[in-house]
């Protein structure tokens, strides 16, 4: 009999986990609270390494390796399946204004990933040319359709009660509207929103932290890369479009955007790259990180329940660990029978 799983959470680390699970032979439902890949997987960059990967843990580094050719696969799937283009770009990401450049040359070195020391405007800077970005927006829409294609059933506007089982197994899932979820096995990746998933009222494993981008319009001037200065990057799209981002903030669920925000993330964006001095903003928004203890996420079946598992956490990399993320929960899975 084929085993179903409901995966809670419809970002990109339930879309993905969504399709290992499909390609292993399991029904899979996937239910979001809102309308799939719409919170912060939509509002992040789609910058598909960690900004400084030799100040990370090994385990944040170790769950983003390989995503770079995973999504470069996928988004060909994806055009041919369902002829919308997630916009996969090699553009590599330009590092001003290094701190530590030894460490960050010899961590490089070490973990066999590709680093170049170059000199730009009388400064150097250090390339790391194999970094590569995704339209997150597309890739999601793209995924939505994929995963419909291929038999996994999407519910949207559906907010999840908190679990209440008092034994080791989870019967059933309550939404807010009454809906009943039954289902083998639960996978936990609703992101910000985890820990009211898992009830945690006291210690919450998982808190929100907003971010907020702003959006230049389609600009003349190209970047050849990734710019990244000072905890602060901007990435160009294919039509020019260029986004800047992003604050870290302990504000709660609170999605609002400031106008402190914009103007500080202005300053930053004009200062790196003065030709946007022309151009008017367009637009900005925030998203809800998932932050977690030392940003490591935890990825395990949940302590108390034998058939629950925990994706939860990646705090700003959610995309780029999504891959690798998602293999792991589909492999205790599958151990568990």
């Amino acid at each position: 009999m084929t085993k179903k799983v409901v995966v809670i959470g419809g970002g990109i680390v339930g879309c993905v986990t969504s399709l290992f699970l499909s390609e292993k032979g399991y029904e899979v439902v996937l239910v979001d609270q809102s309308a799939m890949g719409q919170e912060t997987s939509w509002a992040a960059a789609g910058i598909l390494s960690p900004l400084l990967p030799w100040d990370y843990h090994d385990d944040v580094n170790s769950l983003c390796f390989k995503s770079t050719n995973f999504y470069y696969q996928l988004s060909e799937r994806l055009k041919k399946d369902t002829n919308i283009d997630p916009e996969w770009i090699e553009s590599g990401m330009l590092i001003h204004d290094v701190q530590e450049e030894a460490h960050a040359i010899n961590w490089c070195k070490k973990n066999h990933v590709e680093i170049q020391r170059i000199e730009k405007d009388r400064k150097t800077c250090l390339l790391l040319p194999r970094v590569a970005q995704i339209r997150n927006p597309r890739l999601l829409k793209a995924l939505k359709v994929y995963l419909v294609q291929n038999h996994v059933a999407i519910i949207e506007h559906e907010k999840i009660k908190p679990i209440k089982d008092s034994t080791h197994l989870v019967c059933n899932l309550q939404t807010e509207s009454g809906l009943n979820l039954e289902a083998d096995q639960y996978v936990i990746t609703a992101g910000a929103w985890s820990s009211y998933v898992l009830n945690e009222v006291d210690k919450p494993k998982i808190k929100p932290i907003r971010g907020q981008l702003i959006q230049y319009p389609m600009i003349q001037e190209k970047l050849l890369h990734i710019l990244y200065s000072d905890d602060f990057y901007l990435v160009q799209r294919q039509d020019g479009i260029v986004l800047g981002g992003s604050t870290t903030e302990d504000v709660g669920f609170d999605k609002g955007v400031t106008e402190d925000a914009k103007n500080y993330l202005q300053h930053k964006a004009e200062s790196l790259m003065p030709d946007l001095k022309k151009y008017n903003i367009q637009n900005q928004w925030s998203g809800l990180r998932p932050g977690s203890e030392g940003n490591v996420p935890i990825i395990e079946k949940h302590p108390n329940y034998d058939n629950v598992y925990l994706n939860i956490g990646h705090y700003r990399y959610g995309l780029t660990m999504a891959p690798q993320a998602a293999e792991r929960i589909v492999n205790l899975i599958t151990q568990d029978g």
